[in-house]
């Protein structure tokens, strides 16, 4: 390992850029080390998401494939041995959950049954492997066999794959039939672009094999030929192997009236392209993004997972509005801006055009009016922090870019340049007050939803990023040659920012206090505030006094922060994690953490980060909304989150110090730190230039296409202009 470290590090130093890689097999985790509940570990791969159970060899429970959603599916399969006559079952993870039969007692009690003993488990994207027993003397005759499975999706088709094999222990053979089960409270196509669809949702059992309702079928097909009235009859030789593949096949009952055949000879292949699949989606991540290597490998391997974790939420399914489509996440399938501007730069040096194309999206099918852009288009629901959130990703567009056509892009009916005017016209106009701060009333769910009054009405942070939202508009009108709006946002920015400074700033805390329509002031401790320390609407001073509150049992916790600081016992919510109180949402440890290294304050920075790397020791995927003092989360809110890409804007922009410049400047100015180690990022890719940037203990060293660009000390600047 030594060895091949300092080949790694001699090759950088050279100016070898080393072949990217990022593979299913690198991000695997054994279920032991878990905390997720089966519903919230995902196989995925880019189509649809299905949930392998734990403690059962073939079990599957909730599964989406939009529109078909289905979070009460449950799938798995028992084993019945022809000679010893005995039904050997394969649903514990059931009973063990619902009770009803002490699974422990299982055989060998008369009133247990027989059932499959699991040993190991392990995930990775896209397949998930269990092995496990079943080892009995029954009236005198053994039935002993080893089981192992491998569970995944396609990639192309509306199916999961099981792929079973049986290793025979006995020195006779052994016949086994594999009976198929599933249940579900109700099968329904949920596609929001349908009325409600003809046809019972009821579930109906015509076959051994199939469930159906009027408007869904489930069926298992397989490379088994043969079959009886109970299932997939099997039979293996003496000390002998067998494998056998099935497919769970989800479809539309309108548009497939002939229910799929049950023998399939080709579910191998299926699912060997499954495989390919999966292994060229990251490829291409990784061809795009650097490689980050570290001699800490708990910030290495947060590095990655929150990769993937980003790109668990890319759609690629011919009935979207979108192809690909970047959805929040699993379950709730849809693209919010708010979630995306948390890793917007990470989009931007991924898929500039996905990038863009989620920007103009918003305002197409939101039309100022939602945040909520589905698969199928807008539904209701709107953020206050939309037109801030369409901004960064703007910023971060024109960073990795430098395409500023796309403010004159169409948008709908407008340019997005007169839709973000537009957005601050209602913000003014609808929301403002006289003395320019801007008054949201009393809807706190207009902002963040929380279940504690008071984050309302004339709120800190929105006056903040509003102000922030004129002066960038005032830069944009600038080279629009558009003098009325330059006119109009310098005098609402001048105005506003007084006001900020005049009436919501709390010298005695150090905080910035929630105005009401009474007169009155109320202070919110909340994590949403640090929004504000990358915009210029505080001073030095008072980022120094807000900082001030990063402290142990106020808004820091064993893996990061509170989203409400523990202190302020008046709203600090314990089972309401990303905005509550409890935990913290998905984007705001890189982004607080990011913002803390740009400002100057690494140490800090670095605290927050090596904080929330610790999740990746229990999270196959990072959560929406996972707690603060322990490694869980909740299962109401999804198991992944496209704002975790904001952990590796964090370590790219803020722990290695590079900053990219809308003119194609680049400059770095990377912090070192014992705990990280040395460490290389290889390829960094902007402008058609490639970048590769080593930290040592004494100094730093950048390449740029391989060749050497400066070996400086660490707080020396490396500035490389287009």
């Amino acid at each position: 390992m030594f060895l091949k470290k300092i080949i790694f590090i001699l090759l950088v130093l050279q100016g070898f850029v080393v072949s990217a890689q990022l593979t299913p097999e690198m991000l695997s985790m054994r279920r032991e080390n878990m905390t997720f509940l089966d519903d919230q570990v995902l196989i995925f791969n880019s189509r649809g998401y299905a949930s392998p159970c734990q403690y059962s060899a073939t079990g599957i429970t909730r599964v989406q494939f939009p529109p078909i959603d289905i979070p009460s599916y449950n799938f798995f399969m028992n084993f019945s041995d022809k000679k010893t006559g005995i039904e050997i079952r394969d649903d514990v993870h059931l009973f063990w959950v619902k009770g009803g039969i002490d699974a422990l007692g299982c055989n060998f009690r008369s009133d247990a049954p027989m059932v499959i003993v699991p040993q190991d488990e392990v995930w990775q994207p896209n397949l998930y492997t269990r092995t496990s027993t079943f080892h009995k003397e029954i009236n005198h005759e053994w039935c002993s066999f080893a089981l192992k499975t491998w569970t995944s999706v396609s990639g192309e088709k509306d199916e999961v794959f099981l792929k079973i094999r049986i290793t025979n222990r006995n020195t006779k053979e052994l016949t086994l039939t594999l009976t198929p089960h599933q249940t579900a409270d109700a099968l329904r196509v949920q596609d929001p672009r349908e009325a409600l669809k003809k046809g019972s949702a009821k579930v109906t059992y015509p076959d051994v094999f199939t469930i159906q309702s009027e408007q869904l079928r489930f069926r298992v097909s397989s490379s088994v030929e043969k079959r009886n009235e109970q299932g997939f009859e099997v039979t293996i030789p003496a000390g002998g192997i067998g494998e056998y593949y099935f497919a769970i096949q989800m479809e539309d009952v309108e548009k497939m009236l002939q229910a799929p055949a049950l023998y399939q000879a080709d579910i191998a292949l299926r699912m060997e392209k499954a495989d390919q699949h999966i292994h060229k989606s990251l490829q291409w991540a990784a061809e795009k993004l650097p490689e980050f290597e570290s001699d800490n490998k708990t910030l290495q391997e947060f590095y990655y997972r929150s990769i993937y974790t980003m790109l668990s939420c890319r759609f690629e399914r011919e009935n979207f509005i979108l192809n690909p489509f970047w959805s929040v996440g699993c379950f709730w399938t849809s693209c919010v801006s708010w979630d995306n501007s948390y890793t917007s730069d990470l989009l931007g040096i991924l898929d500039p055009a996905g990038l863009k194309e989620a920007i103009l999206v918003s305002f197409r099918e939101g039309k100022l009016k939602s945040s909520w852009i589905t698969y199928a288009g807008a539904k209701p629901g709107l953020y206050i922090q939309e037109p801030f959130a369409v901004q960064m990703m703007v910023d971060a567009y024109l960073r990795q870019t430098g395409d500023y056509s796309i403010l004159q892009a169409k948008a709908g009916n407008a340019t997005l340049y007169e839709c973000l005017k537009q957005w601050a016209d209602i913000l003014h106009n609808k929301y403002g007050e006289p003395n320019g701060l801007i008054n949201v009333g009393y809807n706190t769910e207009l902002i963040i939803e929380i279940r504690t009054d008071g984050y309302n009405h004339i709120v800190p942070i929105v006056n903040c990023l509003t102000l922030k939202l004129y002066q960038r508009l005032i830069e944009w009108a600038k080279q629009m040659n558009d003098s009325k709006a330059i006119e109009t946002y310098t005098v609402r920015a001048r105005q506003l920012e007084k006001s900020i400074n005049d009436h919501l700033w709390n010298e005695e805390k150090g905080w910035y206090d929630n105005l009401y329509p009474d007169g009155t002031r109320g202070t919110i401790w909340t994590y949403h505030l640090f929004d504000l320390l990358n915009s210029k609407a505080a001073s030095s001073y008072q980022q120094q006094r807000l900082i001030s509150h990063l402290k142990e049992n106020e808004f820091l916790g064993r893996f990061g922060l509170y989203s409400i600081a523990r202190t302020d016992t008046v709203h600090w919510d314990r089972i309401d994690a990303d905005w509550g109180g409890g935990g913290q949402y998905a984007g705001m440890p890189g982004r607080i953490s990011r913002n803390l290294f740009e400002m100057g304050f690494p140490v800090m920075g670095m605290n927050i980060l090596k904080r929330a790397a610790e999740y990746v020791h229990y999270f196959p995927t990072l959560p929406q909304n996972p707690r603060t003092d322990n490694p869980s989360a909740d299962i109401t809110s999804m198991s992944n989150q496209i704002a975790w890409g904001s952990i590796f804007e964090a370590i790219v922009f803020g722990m290695l110090g590079i900053k990219e410049y809308e003119n194609g400047t680049i400059e770095f100015n990377p912090n070192y730190f014992s705990e990280v180690g040395n460490c290389t990022l290889t390829g960094l890719l902007f402008r058609g230039n490639s970048y590769n940037l080593v930290l040592q203990d004494k100094a730093y060293t950048v390449y740029k296409n391989g060749k050497l660009v400066a070996q400086k000390v660490y707080s020396e600047k490396t500035v490389v202009k287009p």
